[in-house]
């Protein structure tokens, strides 16, 4: 969800680097690519890390959370480009929708529904719900089974290289939508498409 469909990483960098500056600490473009699709409990540590103190570490994160619901309430999140007509006409031609997200789950169905997007999923699937996060093969595996669905039938998208590798290693064709950063060659290999956005996606349908 958060670079394929929805502009979220934009809003995750922001509001950590205004909690960071207000302790006194830098955090820029550079260091955010660090911390995506890698799960809360690695940005928590991360982020621990980089202030040097647990319990700072832990405030940092809450405080930039509670910042990212402001303004997501607020509306600072757009839609990727395509992303509505793309779930529009899944949901019209009958086929199942699943998020797949690092994030923890209260996060993805409070943004899907802010953002409008909830009603084309079927079901909001967790980083929290498996034993190793992406980029582990864990939470497609997790997916398919909750999803009933077996792999020949499934196709993933995802922006970023910690998505791609989790459903490559899934044994999933993976269709790669590069959002915050261009992932490497070989990493662009593995994705059996890579796209723009997701409108050019609907001809992969037809």
């Amino acid at each position: 969800m958060d670079g394929l469909l929805l502009d979220t990483e934009k809003l995750y960098f922001e509001t950590r680097r205004d909690i960071l500056a207000k302790y006194g600490y830098t955090f820029r473009k550079e260091d955010h690519t660090e911390y995506i699709a890698k799960g809360f409990p690695v940005t928590i540590q991360k982020l621990t890390q980089l202030v040097g103190d647990a319990n700072l570490g832990k405030r940092v994160f809450n405080e930039a959370m509670d910042l990212y619901r402001q303004r997501l309430e607020n509306g600072d999140v757009r839609v990727k480009t395509g992303a509505v007509e793309l779930l529009n006409f899944l949901h019209q031609t009958h086929r199942k929708c699943y998020v797949t997200s690092s994030a923890a789950k209260e996060t993805i169905i409070q943004t899907a529904e802010i953002t409008g997007i909830a009603q084309y999923f079927t079901d909001f699937i967790s980083g929290d719900e498996v034993k190793h996060n992406k980029p582990a093969p864990d939470l497609y595996l997790y997916a398919l089974e909750k999803s009933h669905a077996t792999k020949s039938e499934t196709v993933v998208f995802e922006d970023a290289t910690t998505g791609i590798l989790s459903a490559a290693s899934a044994g999933l064709d993976v269709v790669l939508v590069p959002d915050w950063i261009d992932p490497e060659p070989e990493i662009r290999q593995k994705a059996v498409r890579v796209l723009p956005n997701l409108l050019e996606a609907i001809s992969l349908f037809k």
